[in-house]
């Protein structure tokens, strides 16, 4: 398993509110990954980001006596949205702060995937991206209604506005996806500041290319800075 974990602050903003953890040899859950994309005033949404990844991180720690993966994904989710729902109401600078997040687990042939937001995943198989996630957005529930395309959604006005996130209300909904993998699988972790600025179409262009796992990551990254760079831009590239 090589993979590649890169967050920068794009070309537009001042600091950085995307986290990402990418799993050590000694972590308490092998082949974790993680990519928060934060909001808040000042730097409330970094706060949000890097600590819904801590408690998220340290619940897994804790709880590695569940044995089912998806269960221990939901369980790490609320103890997130916990974290960081408690630290908004403890001072007024934390004050509706949230973030999005994205994890997933590589485990005997198998991608589990949970998210909340728009940070997605995206999983390449012979050379096809498919994505495992749907966006909790205001611009994907009127795709789903049928009143705008997919394509009229990637330039609405509107398409930033999420309808979920960690750490805004008492308790959140996961969203699970558990999907085979096979060897020589790419699976793409990203903030919206990359799935923002590149097509799923050209994103699988890149991924195509006879270059280490290192190399695409970076170019992805460069794409979306060269596109304007108008967000953060966070991503994980693993290959299985």
């Amino acid at each position: 398993m090589k993979a590649v974990g890169i967050s920068d602050i794009g070309r537009c903003r001042k600091n950085n509110e995307d986290a990402y953890y990418l799993a050590e040899e000694d972590a308490p859950l092998q082949h974790l990954y993680i990519v928060a994309d934060g909001m808040g005033g000042c730097n409330a949404g970094e706060v949000a980001s890097n600590g819904a990844i801590e408690a998220f991180v340290q619940y897994v720690a804790e709880h590695k006596e569940i044995q089912e993966i998806p269960d221990l994904l939901t369980g790490a989710f609320q103890a997130a949205n916990k974290s960081v729902f408690d630290q908004s109401n403890s001072a007024l600078e934390f004050a509706e702060m949230g973030t999005t997040m994205v994890a997933a687990v590589v485990d005997n042939g198998k991608v589990y995937v949970a998210h909340v937001g728009d940070s997605r995943a995206y999983l390449m198989q012979k050379e096809i991206l498919n994505p495992l996630t749907t966006d909790h957005s205001y611009v994907m529930e009127l795709v789903k209604s049928g009143t705008i395309t997919k394509e009229e959604a990637a330039v609405h006005p509107k398409r930033n506005i999420i309808t979920r996130a960690v750490g805004i209300k008492d308790t959140v909904e996961t969203d699970m996806t558990i999907v085979p993998a096979e060897k020589g699988d790419l699976l793409l972790l990203c903030t919206d500041g990359l799935s923002g600025m590149l097509s799923d179409e050209e994103m699988a262009q890149m991924l195509r290319q006879k270059e280490s796992v290192k190399r695409k990551a970076e170019k992805l990254v460069e794409t979306a800075n060269l596109r304007g760079g108008y967000d953060n831009i966070s991503l994980i590239l693993i290959e299985i």
